[in-house]
C-alpha cells in the first residue's frame, strides 16, 4: 500500500507544481492586480515572492536530506493550496476552477497526511497506516462529489464552475455533510496519533512534534478571536475569516509556518530552541487572548455607562481602555507565565526556585557546612543525577 501511495503523492506534486508554474506566469504577465480573495497587491506579492518559494525550497530540502521521507513530497503538494490563496480572478473559470479543485479534493488532504507522517514519514501506530488511506479515499471520493455538484464557486465573488453535472446538484448537501463527517474522523486521527507518537517517542521525536505543535498555538488564538469572540460581539458571521487584517494575518501565517516548522524539524536544525519559542508563543497567545476580552469587555461597560450618565457614547471609553490594557500588560504577562511555567515546564520551574533559593542562602550566611548542604539539595532536585558528592579542596596553610 506504500509504494502505490508514494507514487499518488508524486503525482500530486506534478499536478502541484503545474498550477504553481501557471500561478508564476500570470503573476509575471500581471504584477500589479490584486487577488481574488483580498484584493490586496502587497499579499499577493508576499505569497508569490516568499510563501510558494519557501514551501518548495523546504519541501525539495527533506526529499534531498531525508530519502524515502514523504513528509517533503506532502508538503510540495501543500504549495498548490498556498497558490491558490493568491489567484486573481481573471486568470480564467477553467484554471481558477482546477485550482479550486485541487485546494478542495488534494491541497487540505495533503496538509492533514503531512502531520499524520510527521516527523519519520510512517504513520504512527504502523497497523493503522492502512485505515489512514482507507479513510483519505473515502474523503477523496465525497469531496470530488462536491466539486462536480457545485454550479458556483462563490469567493468575494460567483464564478461559475464549467466542470457543474447538474445531476448531482440534488445529492449536493448530502455529499457536503458526509464529506464533514469524514473529515473530522481524519482530523481526530490526526490529532490522536500525534499525541500518541509524541508520549511514545523517543526525546528527538517529541522536540519534532514540538515544532509541529507551534504551528497551532499561532492559529488557535486566531480562531478564538477572529472566528468566535469577535463576530459575538459585533454581530457578524462566526467561522467567516472575512477579508480584514485578521483573515490576511491568519492566511500568511497559515502559509509561512507549515515549510518553518516542518523544516526545521525533519532537517533537524536547532532543535533545543523549540521549548523556548513554545513557552514565548503560548505567553503571548494566552495574554492576548485576555486584554482583547478586556478590552471589550471595557469598553462595552464604559460605553454603557456613559450612556446611562451623559445620555450618548463616548470616545473616552476607548481611551480608558487603552490606558488598562497598558497597565495590565506587565502582571498579566508574568502571571501567565508563572502559570505556564508550572503547568508545562515544572521541573525547570522547581530547578529555577531551588537555585533562587540557594542564592538567597549564600547571600544571607558563610557557614560552610549549610552552603554544602543547600548546593547538594540543588543539584539533587534541578540534576536530579543517579549519584554525586561534594569534593572542597582544602586551603593551603601559608
Amino acid at each position: 500500500m506504500k509504494p502505490i501511495f508514494n507514487r499518488l503523492v508524486f503525482l500530486v506534486d506534478g499536478f502541484a507544481l503545474a498550477l504553481v508554474g501557471l500561478a508564476l506566469v500570470d503573476y509575471l504577465l500581471h504584477p500589479l492586480a490584486p487577488d481574488y480573495t483580498f484584493h490586496s497587491t502587497l499579499y499577493r506579492v508576499v505569497v508569490m515572492l516568499v510563501l510558494i518559494p519557501l514551501t518548495l525550497l523546504v519541501g525539495f530540502l527533506i526529499i534531498r536530506r531525508v530519502p524515502g521521507n514523504v513528509v517533503g513530497p506532502l508538503l510540495i503538494a501543500w504549495s498548490g493550496t498556498v497558490a491558490f490563496w493568491s489567484l486573481r480572478e481573471g486568470i480564467g473559470i477553467v484554471p481558477f476552477s482546477l485550482f479550486y479543485y485541487y485546494d478542495l479534493v488534494l491541497g487540505w488532504l495533503a496538509f492533514c497526511l503531512m502531520v499524520l507522517h510527521f516527523p519519520s514519514g510512517k504513520v504512527y501506530p504502523p497497523g493503522a497506516a492502512l485505515w489512514v488511506y482507507r479513510l483519505l479515499g473515502i474523503i477523496m471520493i465525497f469531496t470530488n462529489l462536491i466539486f462536480f455538484s457545485t454550479a458556483i464557486y462563490t469567493g468575494s465573488s460567483a464564478i461559475a464552475n464549467p466542470f457543474y453535472i447538474p445531476a448531482l446538484e440534488k445529492q449536493a448537501d448530502l455529499f457536503v455533510r458526509l464529506g464533514l463527517v469524514f473529515l473530522v474522523v481524519l482530523l481526530v486521527l490526526v490529532l490522536v496519533t500525534t499525541v500518541l507518537r509524541y508520549r511514545m517517542g523517543s526525546h528527538q521525536e517529541r522536540l519534532q512534534i514540538k515544532w509541529l505543535a507551534l504551528i497551532a498555538s499561532f492559529l488557535v488564538p486566531y480562531f478564538i478571536l477572529g472566528l468566535i469572540v469577535y463576530p459575538l460581539l459585533t454581530g457578524k458571521e462566526a467561522m467567516n475569516p472575512g477579508t480584514g487584517f485578521l483573515a490576511v494575518l491568519t492566511y500568511f501565517t497559515t502559509g509561512l509556518l507549515p515549510p518553518v516548522a516542518i523544516g526545521v524539524a525533519v532537517l533537524r536544525y536547532r532543535l533545543w530552541d523549540i521549548d523556548i519559542l513554545i513557552r514565548r508563543t503560548l505567553v503571548y497567545s494566552i495574554l492576548t487572548v485576555v486584554l482583547t476580552l478586556v478590552f471589550f469587555g471595557s469598553v462595552i461597560f464604559l460605553q454603557s455607562l456613559f450612556t446611562m450618565v451623559i445620555g450618548h457614547q463616548s470616545p473616552a471609553a476607548n481611551v480608558l481602555s487603552t490606558l488598562a490594557i497598558a497597565a495590565l500588560f506587565t502582571p498579566f504577562r508574568r502571571r501567565i507565565q508563572t502559570f505556564i511555567d508550572r503547568r508545562f515546564y515544572r521541573q525547570k520551574y522547581d530547578a529555577v526556585r531551588a537555585i533562587e533559593r540557594f542564592s538567597a542562602t549564600a547571600r544571607q550566611g558563610t557557614d560552610l557546612e549549610q552552603l554544602s548542604t543547600e548546593l547538594l539539595a540543588v543539584v539533587a532536585e534541578t540534576m536530579q543525577p543517579e549519584s554525586f558528592s561534594l569534593w572542597i579542596r582544602p586551603t593551603k596553610e601559608h
